[in-house]
């Protein structure tokens, strides 16, 4: 790991890693204030004294487990100074302002470079354990999501559905949501980010739920859309271009190939069905440690995939003021071809749903 980090950090003498998630990535501390600099010959991370002991015993031996005051900024010129560090490459997507400018005013003989997301590159590649804990994060995710439809009847509130996903996402094993539950009822279905409501379910509606867990550090993402009763031929329209869009997307991938001949895939049925200006936002993401990572799969630049990348394959068709449909699995990309983490049911006769 340490290896292809140091590969990428020639431009620097040095980078400096202060995100939490990038932390946990690369030493597994969990703790609130830690900071990791790795040089081309070395690598420290440093705790204060709340966290020195448990750092000592969670932080792998590559790491030089160091104290530091818990005003960094009093040590941290020093240990600059002390290893000749000229450049420092720093995660310029992570850091405020206020943080930049307090480093730039420390550090006045140290030059700051931006890091381009250094340690956000390595982890687009999952490792086998990280394979393990997304999977298991996914099959926590569907357990809830079926134990959750059997209270989708009338009177039922989206914040009612939402709470229920809390719930039952602890009692099945998960540590948390990867993200707020988006529960959409009716028109609501339309916006592609729905913002959850005391709206009651009334039959008729579409459901669309968009959920996810945590399970021990690692995301899962699914959206599935239902109907609460037979679904009008325009409904049955879009759910199956929406359906057909992805699948095409899902058939495509594999290792090698640019995101923008995924995307295509998608695009040019959900353009063919005539919905393309009801289809705005990208067509998935990277899922990791964090629920949305690298690669970004709406990127104007063209993005190799590369096995063992995990991805989200979500297309939408969103009608205002009517109803909207999306559907999204994670995929994990193989060298020819792909392997579908999300096993929850998407045909359209298992999205009508009786209340």
């Amino acid at each position: 790991m340490l290896k292809a980090i140091r590969k990428k950090i020639k431009n620097f003498s040095a980078v400096l890693i202060m995100k939490p998630e990038n932390i946990f990535y690369l030493t597994g501390f969990t703790g609130s204030r830690g900071l990791i600099l790795i040089t081309k010959k070395n690598a420290f991370f440093y705790a204060d004294f709340r966290y020195i002991e448990y750092a000592k015993k969670i932080v792998p031996k590559i790491f030089k487990v160091l104290l530091i005051n818990k005003e960094w900024k009093k040590d941290l010129p020093m240990l600059l100074k002390k290893m000749h560090i000229k450049s420092l490459g720093i995660e310029e997507n992570f850091l405020t302002l206020k943080q930049y400018n307090d480093l730039k005013k420390l550090s006045k003989k140290v030059k700051l470079k931006e890091s381009k997301e250094i340690i956000e590159a390595v982890r687009e590649i999952k490792t086998n354990k990280e394979l393990t804990l997304i999977k298991r994060a996914q099959q926590i995710n569907e357990k809830v999501l079926n134990n959750v439809k059997k209270h989708i009847k009338k009177g039922v509130t989206e914040k009612d559905i939402e709470w229920l996903i809390l719930e039952q996402t602890h009692k099945c094993g998960g540590d948390g949501p990867s993200f707020s539950p988006i529960v959409a009822f009716g028109d609501h279905c339309a916006i592609p980010h729905h913002q959850n409501t005391d709206r009651k379910l009334i039959k008729g509606d579409t459901v669309l739920i968009d959920m996810g867990v945590i399970y021990k550090k690692y995301c899962s993402d699914m959206t599935r859309t239902f109907f609460t009763v037979k679904p009008t031929k325009l409904q049955e329209k879009v759910y199956l271009t929406v359906l057909n869009a992805q699948k095409n997307a899902i058939k495509t991938i594999k290792s090698g190939l640019s995101h923008k001949k995924i995307n295509n895939a998608a695009i040019n049925i959900i353009n063919k069905a005539g919905y393309l200006e009801n289809f705005q936002h990208a067509l998935g993401h990277g899922i990791g440690i964090d629920i949305h990572e690298s690669p970004n799969l709406g990127a104007e630049k063209s993005i190799k995939l590369k096995e063992n990348m995990v991805i989200t394959i979500e297309p939408g068709i969103y009608l205002k003021n009517n109803f909207g449909v999306r559907i999204e699995d994670m995929v994990k990309i193989t060298r020819n071809g792909y392997i579908n983490l999300t096993k929850a049911p998407k045909e359209l006769k298992n999205a009508i749903l009786k209340i």
